[in-house]
């Protein structure tokens, strides 16, 4: 899948969502006021390294190293 960070006007935002989700993808963030760049960025990245790990992409890590860091 793609990810694509968009801007729309308010009224859109219902319609949009419905055929984003009838063509099969999945709406991560509706409205991200806020959030600065930095907090949008490292969610964005825990994500790519959430769908790694899923793939074997990327190596767990262990409840125990979390708390090491």
């Amino acid at each position: 899948m793609t990810t694509i960070t968009i801007e729309i006007p308010d009224d859109e935002t219902k319609s949009l969502s419905a055929f984003i989700k009838k063509k099969g993808g999945n709406i991560i963030s509706v409205d991200d006021d806020g959030f600065t760049k930095d907090e949008l960025d490292s969610v964005k990245q825990g994500l790519k390294e959430a769908l790694m790990i899923k793939s074997g992409e990327l190596k767990p890590i262990s409840m125990s190293d979390l708390w090491d860091e």
